[in-house]
């Protein structure tokens, strides 16, 4: 009797285990995920449609990302960081902080980045805003002083040395 309670057990364990790893986990298998961030890993150049302004977005594989922009200078604000989520096959979702923006508070920008097959290209839009320092920035709990949006395309750095 007990070898077959055991046995009920361990194929009930199984079962559970794989429905909800995926609903847990999603299906993507972890060599999938590193596939997909080593695919993006790099360096990308940013036009935006709204303005003259460019800009560089640095992924790692593990899903941080560094933002650069031409105009920092001119307004005053500090290089941003963030973070990166894949939301479909070529699909990404970011968010990007930058400090002292301006020297009113900081900066919170939203973005979705669409990739070509081959990751060399990418097109998409962003929304943000200006917020007060004191912002929670996992969950945005006040208004914008400020807000801003653009679409934008942009080609991947190629390896100059070679």
């Amino acid at each position: 009797m007990t070898y077959k309670l055991n046995l009920l057990t361990l194929v009930f364990f199984v079962f559970s285990v794989t429905l909800v790893t995926p609903a847990i986990y999603g299906t993507a298998s972890a060599e999938e995920k590193f596939s997909f961030g080593r695919s993006i890993e790099g360096t990308y150049i940013l036009d935006q449609h709204s303005e003259t302004d460019r800009s560089s977005y640095t992924f790692t594989e593990f899903g941080s990302v560094i933002w650069s922009a031409a105009d920092q200078k001119k307004y005053s604000y500090f290089p941003g960081a963030g973070v990166w989520k894949q939301t479909g096959d070529h699909q990404i979702s970011v968010r990007i902080i930058s400090f002292d923006y301006d020297n009113k508070g900081i900066g919170i920008v939203d973005m979705k980045f669409n990739f070509d097959d081959k990751f060399q290209t990418v097109t998409g839009k962003f929304k943000g805003g200006i917020y007060p320092l004191d912002v929670d920035v996992n969950v945005i709990d006040k208004k914008p002083m400020q807000e801003f949006e653009s679409d934008f395309t942009g080609v991947r750095l190629s390896n100059a040395g070679g």
